[in-house]
């Protein structure tokens, strides 16, 4: 049995959050909340990428429709009162501009290269103009020797494809992408969040 066997369990995998990212739960809900209340408002639907058994986006007041590629997780969700559909990032099965925000939280590091950017494609395909894509995923830490622990916790991780910033910008194309970096568990995990308001003139072609 498979390291992704044993996760696509959905108590194995919140226990593995809250024992490899201690506090991420608390920091990074405060961290949306205040986010939501800067994105343009009641653009409803909105879409969670990769939902897994639970959005956390519930605890923001958002009711996203929720798609994964775990039948395990999407059923999960599904129990927990949420709408989901099993389906990959990377062909969402969405109408062009179905929704009006797009959240998408810890899939890239799960992505080689040309897998994200088609992610992030379809992510701007099914989103409204007027309405954002907000992404967030994980990135290795600045400094080795200043946090050895987060550092080798994603060298360890699943996702086998954990970039540093700089290559983790690369992977989006386009204007109006804004970016931050976030320390967001008490081991020192770092994350950056990728947020496009989609105007209708940042799309490519």
């Amino acid at each position: 049995m498979s390291l992704y066997d044993i996760l696509n369990r959905p108590w194995i995998y919140a226990l593995s959050q809250f024992l490899i990212a201690p506090g991420s739960e608390y920091f990074l809900v405060r961290h949306l909340k205040r986010l939501i209340r800067t994105l343009p408002p009641g653009r409803q639907p909105v879409l969670d990428v990769g939902c897994g058994p639970a959005s956390r986006l519930w605890k923001c007041g958002l009711k996203p429709v929720g798609i994964d590629i775990s039948e395990a997780y999407v059923e999960a969700f599904r129990q927990a009162g949420g709408e989901a559909h099993v389906g990959t990032a990377t062909d969402l099965p969405f109408a062009d501009q179905t929704f009006g925000g797009v959240w998408c939280f810890g899939i890239l590091h799960h992505l080689d290269d040309i897998e994200a950017r088609k992610a992030i494609e379809e992510m701007r395909r099914v989103c409204r103009d007027g309405g954002y894509v907000a992404i967030f995923d994980a990135v290795l830490p600045r400094s080795y020797w200043t946090r050895p622990l987060a550092y080798w916790t994603r060298k360890m991780d699943r996702g086998r494809h954990v970039r540093n910033m700089e290559a983790h910008q690369r992977l989006f194309s386009g204007d109006g992408w804004r970016f931050s970096r976030l320390t967001y568990a008490l081991t020192g995990l770092e994350g950056s969040l990728s947020i496009l308001e989609n105007n209708g003139t940042t799309r490519d072609g």
